[in-house]
Order: structure tokens, then C-alpha cells, then sequence
């Protein structure tokens, strides 16, 4: 009976999991704009850092300054040279740009599930359109219901919308328009993991697949024919030296 209880439990808390909702928020107005992030019912704050964060970021900041100026003062007979790093094993046959080329196709499918899967959940946008010539406020103001309306087109075209909130006024009382924007995106842990699992599951079998059989066939005749073109070169080179 104990088991069945906590078999229960571990069912439920994957279910739990499963669709817990991730997903990012922005926005803006007069004040300044602000970026959060989402975990389940949960927020949290990127921008703008609050005053706790800004203290222990410039604290960091003097302390690697601090290290900084302390290794410029070392004698440079004691300093060791830092060893270059190269991307000379990912540029060569059977690396990693050819396991990415060879992944194009799933990382396109991988990009197109996902904007199908992820949901926007907030888009709200209100412009108060307003200039010192009332003339051009009036023009403008009737390109901006243009470009808002071409915006929402794309966006309903391409994602799923949940709440929308979108409106442009004229007022000629104001001197410069004001604007704000705020919207917010989110896909379920179950959505993203059945996305990204199969192009993941795709990378490690060429990983494998390179693991066993060295470079791929494509990447080593391309190889072979660079090396005998080199080789052509060379042979005409010292032929016409000998001329």
C-alpha cells in the first residue's frame, strides 16, 4: 500500500512537472523597461537589478579589477604564457561544424515546432500618438495603425495569441508620442522536452557515429580533393621552375 502511495506521488509530481509552464516578459513605458523571467506561478526579476544585486555586482566588479591590477604588477618573468585556444578540432574533418551541418534539417524542424508550441500570453500595446504640427500628427498617427496592424497580422500568423491589447490614439496636446508595450511568452516543460529531445537524440547518435567510424564520407572525400588539388599545385609549380 506504501508503494502504491508513493508511486502515486512520483506519478503526480512528473505530471506536475511536465506542464509547469517556462517563459520570459518584457515591457516598457515612460519609467524605463523591465525583463522577467517565469518558472511556474513564479517570476523573477532580470532587469532592472534591484539595489541588493547592483551592490554585489559592483563588488565583483572591484574585486576582479583588484586582481587585475595585482597580476599587472607581477614581474613578467613570472607570468606564464596563456595557451591559445583554436577551434581547430571543431573546423576539422568529422567535428563539430560537420555534426551541425549534418543536423541543419532537424534544427530547421526543431525552430518551426517551436514557434508553433510557444504561446503568447500577453500582448499589450498602447500608443498615444501626438507632434507640435497637428498636420503631420494626423499622417503619422495613420502609419502607425499601418504598421500595428501589419504586426499583428505576423504575430497571429506565426504564434498563438492569448490576450491581446492593442490600441493607437491621437492627441494634440502632446509634443512627442508615448508608448507603452508589454508582452509575454511561455511553453510547457512537456512541449519543450518533446521538441528538443529528437535533435538531441539525432546529435548523440552522430557523436556515436563519428566515434566508430572516424570523419564522414562526405566531409573526407571533400578533404581527399582539397589535398590532391594541393597536390596539383605543387607538381605544376615545380614544372614550371624547371622551365
Amino acid at each position: 500500500m506504501i508503494g502504491l502511495v508513493i508511486l502515486l506521488v512520483l506519478v503526480l509530481l512528473v505530471l506536475a512537472v511536465a506542464f509547469l509552464r517556462l517563459g520570459a516578459a518584457a515591457g516598457y513605458d515612460e519609467t524605463g523597461g523591465w525583463v522577467k523571467v517565469r518558472v511556474g506561478p513564479a517570476w523573477l526579476t532580470l532587469y532592472p537589478l534591484s539595489e541588493e544585486k547592483k551592490r554585489k555586482r559592483e563588488a565583483k566588479a572591484e574585486k576582479k579589477a583588484a586582481k587585475k591590477k595585482k597580476r599587472t604588477a607581477e614581474p613578467q618573468e613570472n607570468k606564464k604564457t596563456p595557451r591559445r585556444k583554436t577551434l581547430k578540432n571543431a573546423f576539422s574533418p568529422g567535428g563539430a561544424l560537420d555534426l551541425a551541418l549534418d543536423l541543419l534539417p532537424k534544427l530547421k524542424e526543431m525552430a518551426g515546432d517551436l514557434r508553433h508550441a510557444i504561446r503568447i500570453d500577453t500582448l499589450s500595446l498602447h500608443l498615444v500618438w501626438g507632434e507640435p504640427d497637428p498636420a503631420d500628427a494626423a499622417m503619422h498617427y495613420g502609419q502607425a495603425w499601418g504598421v500595428l496592424e501589419a504586426l499583428l497580422a505576423f504575430t497571429e500568423a506565426n504564434f498563438t495569441v492569448k490576450n491581446r491589447d492593442l490600441s493607437v490614439a491621437l492627441d494634440y496636446q502632446i509634443e512627442s508620442p508615448r508608448l507603452t508595450v508589454e508582452a509575454a511568452c511561455s511553453i510547457s516543460v512537456a512541449q519543450l522536452l518533446s521538441i528538443l529531445w529528437p535533435t538531441l537524440k539525432e546529435a548523440i547518435r552522430g557523436l556515436r557515429k563519428r566515434k566508430k567510424t572516424g570523419p564522414s564520407q562526405r566531409t573526407t572525400k571533400q578533404h581527399a580533393a582539397a589535398m590532391a588539388a594541393q597536390g596539383k599545385e605543387e607538381t605544376h609549380g615545380k614544372e614550371s621552375s624547371c622551365q
